[in-house]
């Protein structure tokens, strides 16, 4: 499953997630998504390493969302903020959008 793929399928009743992926994180990434565990640090049997826990991704969507006017984003701006929130520990808002 793309980390496009896993995100869209993502609801509230996930929370209890974490999602791991493959590097360099992209849309197209190898993702899963695993009961909340220790030692993330390491990258499991496929080379996929830890990008966030569901609740977080959940907030980071909705704070596009709330700098989006409401809007629904994309797979890919779901991805791009996603990512952008695991590399930089901050959220992706409007002036700072990737291309």
């Amino acid at each position: 499953m793309t980390l496009a793929e896993l995100i869209s399928q993502l609801t509230e009743k996930d929370d209890g997630l974490t999602v791991f992926a493959s590097e360099p994180w992209t849309a197209q990434s190898d993702a899963m998504a695993v009961a909340n565990r220790e030692g993330t640090g390491q990258p499991d049997a496929e080379g996929r390493t830890y990008l966030l826990e569901t609740a977080l991704i959940h907030d980071v969507l909705d704070t596009w969302r709330a700098h989006h006017d409401g809007a629904i984003p994309s797979p890919q701006q779901a991805c791009e903020a996603v990512v952008y929130y695991a590399e930089n520990d901050t959220y992706l808002y409007p002036d700072e959008d990737l291309p």
